[in-house]
């Protein structure tokens, strides 16, 4: 199927109403009906969160993060649900149930994983956002995730369009995420209305979108989502919402490994219908002139570095790295040693493991000198 024919054929797809729209999370659901109750307990909200061990792995995981800026580890759901307040772990609820509809296994997980990493980040950026200007930070998170989610239904309904198919010619990735694009903001805004949700969200999840401070936030948090995943550090319009952007990006890959977490690999998954690239890392390639390391505590890879260019490594791993997630790597000696997060650009078959390419993610201006410093005194390869 051409990418002309693959729009074509999921414009009709939405025209036709044939698409799913998954029903709304249970466990959400569930915290949804205590919250409406006027004098619910916090004991409650913590009890049902524990009955779904993978969603309290999640809030445990957020609430930990930069991003809520916890003083000391937080290991018990009553002290979450405490810190984080019985809405924002109703928010993160839905997110957990939305992601799991959205990462399932196909021969688009790679586009899955991308969208839907898209939607936690614009979601988060939105409840950071939302309060300097006014406005409520759960329903900013919420209708950011919902905006983000019409592109994971898209994906879903493109899956089932290749399923009708003898053979699938595989697309670039960003082919794929174009056709996706053209359907997200009618599917984003099926799933609202199917969902019933608030007339605040359908309303900024609308056509005219523009005329609501809500969309208007939106927007912007899709904007600074698109660049996070370029490893852009965005422009803020005040020093405030500079300073709420600097304390996203420091807790955004935790949360993301919260929230947006990769599911274990599963026997028999699909061949992928991503076509994959030569090189993911643009620019000169020179010679490496130290070791690199895996920062994770557990399920760190070997890695061996291959080269170096002005924004990133590329090294051989013991490990398939999900292209789209982060990862904390230490490059350098103790002298000049270099640890932060890089976006997984790439990771194809190479020998008897992977070959990878990641870029630094965000840099610091600090961190992008002393990364440029290297490079400049590295040898040509």
């Amino acid at each position: 199927m051409s990418p002309d024919a693959l729009r074509t054929a999921l414009a009709e797809v939405v025209a036709r109403g044939d698409f799913q729209v998954p029903p709304y999370p249970a466990v959400a659901l569930r915290l949804q009906r205590i919250l409406a109750r006027p004098n619910y307990a916090l004991a409650e909200v913590a009890d049902t969160i524990a009955a779904d061990p993978a969603l309290a792995a999640r809030v445990l995981g957020v609430v930990n993060s930069a991003l809520y800026r916890a003083t000391d580890d937080i290991t018990s759901l009553p002290r979450a649900v405490n810190r984080l307040g019985a809405r924002v772990v109703s928010s993160l609820a839905v997110a957990a149930g939305v992601g799991a509809n959205a990462m399932q296994a196909g021969a688009l997980f790679d586009v899955k994983y991308r969208v839907w990493r898209r939607s936690i980040t614009c979601a988060l950026t939105c409840q950071k956002l939302a309060p300097l200007r006014g406005l409520d930070p759960n329903e900013g998170f919420l209708t950011g995730l919902i905006h983000g989610f019409g592109r994971s239904v898209a994906v879903a309904a493109i899956e089932q369009l290749l399923a009708a198919q003898r053979s699938v010619a595989p697309l670039e990735l960003m082919q794929w995420l174009a056709a996706a694009e053209e359907q997200r903001g009618a599917l984003a805004l099926a799933v609202a209305t199917r969902w019933q949700l608030p007339a605040v969200i359908m309303d900024a999840l609308s056509t005219d979108s523009a005329k609501s401070a809500v969309g208007a936030l939106v927007a912007e948090g899709e904007r600074i989502a698109e660049g996070l995943e370029s490893s852009w550090r965005p422009e803020a319009a005040t020093p405030a919402e500079a300073r709420a952007l600097d304390e996203l990006i420091a807790g955004l890959p935790a949360a993301l490994d919260a929230l947006a977490a990769v599911p274990p690999a599963t026997p028999g998954r699909a061949i992928s219908a991503v076509a994959p690239v030569e090189h993911a890392l643009a620019g000169e390639r020179r010679r490496p002139s130290s070791g690199l390391n895996d920062c994770r505590k557990k399920g760190a890879a070997t890695l061996s570095p291959i080269a170096i260019t002005k924004t990133g490594i590329e090294a051989k791993s013991s490990l398939k790295l999900q292209e789209g997630s982060m990862v904390r790597l230490a490059y350098g000696t103790d002298a000049e040693r270099v640890e932060t997060w890089f976006n997984v650009l790439l990771c194809v078959p190479a020998d008897a493991g992977y070959r990878i390419e990641a870029e630094l993610f965000s840099p610091p201006r600090e961190i992008k000198e002393r990364w440029q410093s290297i490079f400049d005194r590295s040898a040509t390869l």
